[in-house]
This record gives C-alpha cells, sequence and structure tokens, in this order.
C-alpha cells in the first residue's frame, strides 16, 4: 500500500513539473485577479514556488516526503506570524486549483492524474499541522522537563527562527527560581537578529546572573532550545534534553494529522454510506457539526443557472425555514465581495454575521458569528453550495486557524459526493423549470427521438441556425459534452421523456 501511494505522490510531482511554464504563466495572471493586498506573503509563496521547481528538477532521485518537508521547513521559517498561516494555506489552495484547471485542459488527462495532484497538496496541507497549537504543548513539555528534575534546571526557553531574526515563543522558570508573569511575557516578545542576544536579555530579565555564557544552546529541527542549568551540564544530558523535545515534535505533528484524519475519515464514511440526494445533503450538513466544532449547519446549493442559493438541509435549525430559502445569489454581500475566494476552497469566518447576510436572516436565525464553508469541487474547479456553520442561537466565537484548515478538505470531500449526483440534486430540488425553457425541452425531445438539427427546424417551425442556437444553449446548461449527452442527461433528470 505505502508502495502505491509513493507512486501515486511520484506521479502527481511529475505532472506538476511538466505543468511548470504554463502554472507560471497562470499564476502570474491570477495574483493580477487576485489583487491581493499582502505582497510580502507573495514574495514569500514566490520564492518557494521557485525552490520547489528548482529542487524537483534537480533531484534525480526525490524523495517526495522528504521534497514536501524540506519546502515546509522553509515554509515554517518564512510564515511565522499567525496572522499569515491561513492566508498561505488560501494561496496553496488556490495554487491546486490551478494545477488542476491546466489538466483539465489537457484532453489526455485523467481522474487519477488529479487524484495524484490532490495527493501532493493533501500531504502539503498535512505538514501546516506541526505548527498549530506547537506553543502550549511546547508550554507543558517545558514544565514537564523541568518538574522531573532530570536535569536542574533555572529556566528554559524554546526560540524560533524566523528568517531574518530569531525570536522567543515561550520561557518557563523553576519553581525554585520563579519570575514575574510581566517579565516572562516580556521575553515571548523579544527578537533579535543573533541568539546569543536573547540568550543574554532572557538572563537578565528573569535570572539573577548575567553571565550569557552560563546559557545552553540547543538546535533542533527549526528550533532552538535555550537552558540555564544549575550546573554544567554533561554531553550526554544534553543530547538526552535534544532527544525528547525532537520525540514531542514528531508526536505533535503526528496527534494533529490524526485528529484531523479522523474526523475526516469519519465524515467520508457517512458520505459513502448515502443512496439518494437527501441521504447526501442531510449527511453533509450533520456530518459537518458531529466531526467538527460547530454546534448548527445550513446547508444551500448554488444553481448556476439562475444564480441562486437554495436551502436544502439544516442540522440544530429548522429544516424546513432553510428549505424555504431561495436567494438571488449575487444580492447578497456575502457573495459579491467574497465570490473568488468560495469558488477557491477558502472557509471564511466573520465575527459578525451580519456584515455578510441580510438582516433578515440574522434575526430569524440569532446569528452572531459566522463560518461560511464553500461545497467545492477541485478537480473540475466548480462551487457547489456553501454551508453556514456557528456555535449555536446568539453565540459569538472564535475559530483557530487549523478549524479553518481542516473545513478545507470536508468542503471538498462534499463538493465531490454531491458532483456524482449534481443531475439529481438539481432536478430534485431547483425543479427542472429553471434548468431548461419550454422551447429548449421541446427542441431536446427531438433530438432524443432521433431528429437531426434540420427535422428538428421543420418540426418547431424554426430555421436551423435558431436550432442549433437552442441545442448550444441547452449542452451549456447541462454541462454535457454534446447533444447526445445532453439528451441522456436530461431524460435521467426527467426533464424529459
Amino acid at each position: 500500500m505505502k508502495h502505491k501511494i509513493e507512486q501515486l505522490l511520484m506521479k502527481g510531482l511529475s505532472i506538476l513539473l511538466e505543468l511548470r511554464e504554463p502554472f507560471l504563466k497562470r499564476w502570474k495572471h491570477q495574483l493580477k485577479k487576485l489583487n491581493y493586498q499582502n505582497d510580502h506573503l507573495v514574495a514569500k509563496f514566490e520564492t518557494i514556488i521557485e525552490l520547489a521547481f528548482l529542487k524537483a528538477s534537480e533531484d534525480k532521485n526525490l524523495n517526495v516526503d522528504s521534497f514536501i518537508f524540506s519546502l515546509f521547513s522553509e515554509w515554517q521559517a518564512r510564515f511565522s506570524k499567525k496572522e499569515e498561516e491561513y492566508e498561505s494555506i488560501f494561496l496553496l489552495t488556490t495554487i491546486e486549483h490551478l494545477f488542476h484547471q491546466l489538466l483539465a485542459n489537457k484532453s489526455s488527462a485523467t481522474f487519477l492524474d488529479h487524484q495524484a495532484v490532490q495527493s501532493i497538496f493533501s500531504r502539503i496541507l498535512d505538514q501546516t499541522f506541526l505548527t498549530q497549537n506547537v506553543e502550549s504543548q511546547n508550554q507543558k513539555w517545558l514544565k514537564s522537563i523541568i518538574s522531573t528534575n532530570i536535569v536542574p534546571i533555572k529556566w528554559i526557553a524554546v526560540v524560533k527562527k524566523n528568517q531574518p531574526d530569531y525570536q522567543v515563543e515561550t520561557v518557563v522558570c523553576s519553581d525554585l527560581y520563579p519570575a514575574d508573569r510581566h517579565l516572562l511575557d516580556i521575553c515571548t516578545s523579544l527578537k533579535a537578529g543573533e541568539i546569543n542576544y536573547l540568550s543574554l536579555a532572557i538572563q537578565k530579565l528573569v535570572g539573577r546572573s548575567t553571565d550569557e555564557q552560563d546559557i545552553i544552546k540547543i538546535p533542533c529541527i527549526n528550533d532552538y532550545l535555550l537552558i540555564c542549568p544549575e550546573d554544567l551540564m554533561t554531553e550526554e544530558q544534553i543530547m538526552f534534553i535534544k532527544g525528547m523535545y525532537i520525540r514531542q515534535l514528531k508526536l505533535l505533528q503526528l496527534e494533529s494529522k490524526m485528529e484531523w484524519k479522523d474526523a475526516s475519515l469519519l465524515f467520508l464514511q457517512s458520505l459513502i454510506r448515502t443512496k439518494s440526494v437527501d441521504d447526501a445533503v442531510n449527511a453533509i450538513s450533520k456530518g459537518l457539526v458531529d466531526f467538527m466544532p460547530f454546534k448548527r449547519c445550513a446547508l444551500f446549493l448554488y444553481n448556476h443557472f439562475v444564480d441562486k442559493g437554495i436551502g436544502v438541509s439544516g442540522y440544530n435549525v429548522n429544516d424546513s425555514a432553510v428549505q424555504q430559502i431561495k436567494e438571488e445569489i449575487f444580492t447578497l454581500p456575502l457573495i459579491d465581495k467574497y465570490f473568488f475566494s468560495l469558488t477557491h476552497s477558502q472557509p471564511l469566518y466573520f465575527s459578525n454575521a451580519s456584515d455578510i447576510l441580510p438582516k433578515k436572516f440574522v434575526q430569524d436565525y440569532q446569528l452572531k458569528s459566522l463560518v461560511v464553508l464553500p461545497i467545492f469541487v477541485p478537480t473540475n474547479s466548480k462551487l457547489l453550495g456553501v454551508a453556514f456553520l456557528d456555535q449555536g442561537a446568539d453565540t459569538p466565537f472564535t475559530v483557530l486557524p487549523e478549524t479553518l484548515t481542516t473545513l478545507i478538505r470536508f468542503g471538498q470531500n462534499a463538493g465531490e459526493l454531491l458532483y456524482s449526483i449534481w443531475d439529481e440534486a438539481l432536478q430534485q430540488f431547483c425543479g427542472p423549470q429553471t434548468i431548461l425553457t419550454l422551447r429548449e425541452k421541446e427542441v431536446l425531445q427531438l433530438i432524443a427521438d432521433g431528429a437531426s438539427i434540420s427535422e428538428a427546424a421543420a418540426e418547431l417551425h424554426l430555421s436551423s441556425y435558431t436550432v442549433r442556437d437552442y441545442v448550444s444553449s441547452i449542452i451549456q446548461k447541462l454541462a454535457a459534452k454534446n447533444r447526445t449527452d445532453a439528451a441522456v442527461k436530461a431524460i435521467k433528470m426527467k426533464l424529459i421523456s
């Protein structure tokens, strides 16, 4: 099994390399279209993209996981700011979608090719969890090291290398050498171009000695441990603490991965068991509450034929009330302002729901904070709907970056399920009258019965050019390959007999 996954990853990497030139052109165009304000972050991304293509093309015996980890090490060093963490994930998913779009333009591309590309970006998303919640976990670990008294320690600190500076993440003191809380807070705001300066600054703030030589510096992957021991430390003690810290980093990474993958697997299992359109939409809305930290969910499908959002399912809200909502989708501030983000898999958090939704909805459902999750198909670049998630009536809340990151895959899994039954979903929830006009159905019925363009034109007393226009519109509306495919889809959707 491991060999098969490695093969899929290598296939994905080879596809990325093959599409390098068209991707770089499309990427430049995409940035202009985005009008992205964070030029600093974009510059970092462009550096990493260039580095990725260079490494992948030069290393003939490339191991994909090692390749991704080396890129992530660069990512971790550059994307240190919490406010940039989620923005970087949005740009990453934008890049993935560009590759899917390029693949879709290749007549020889297969669904397996799309899966191979998706597997690469899934691995990269896995790695992002290494940085999330690390600070609180590090504090627990540092306290544990001090309390076990393996090595008598006055204080211990974790320092991150955030180019071009070093920055103190956390400092923990022994109970025998306590420090004022305010001084510890000052320590965590410190940064410097050289780590020795930080050692001296921490020692002056929380220690009694100013002798910088007392401080032990231990490099650990992308971090540094600064230790102020009571006595001299042996090389064995230093290596022991270094080994323990690296192990806890790896365990934290594994735990983070397993938490979201377990949730994602359970969500997928609930989707796979569905047998009808109703089952599918209800499983999506229920699963987003059962397996993610939310209390309520309302699911809407996007009918792009008439630009309307159609309410289809609610969980812990009035289901029938949700199904009554049919809104002109482009009249909503949400869609007008954030449509591009939604069509690139980006979940959106709003502290105040009234900023994006009509007052009536905010009042009827007693909305405060809100998360909007796009139901998106990455392999076809299609937005099928959105899910609104919150913590219950009149309940404001905040959301962690890792929650939004995990939601990306939830939205894509839901999108893949709905896309497989999309014709039936449109028929059931949107109604045939919103898809094809009466004349279009008459033309399509004749085509399905075997009539040629000229025969259909004669039957309906229309010109052949007019009938061709109708056929072209029908093919576009039904996302069909040709008129025969359109007829098959229309029969399946019960638009014609």
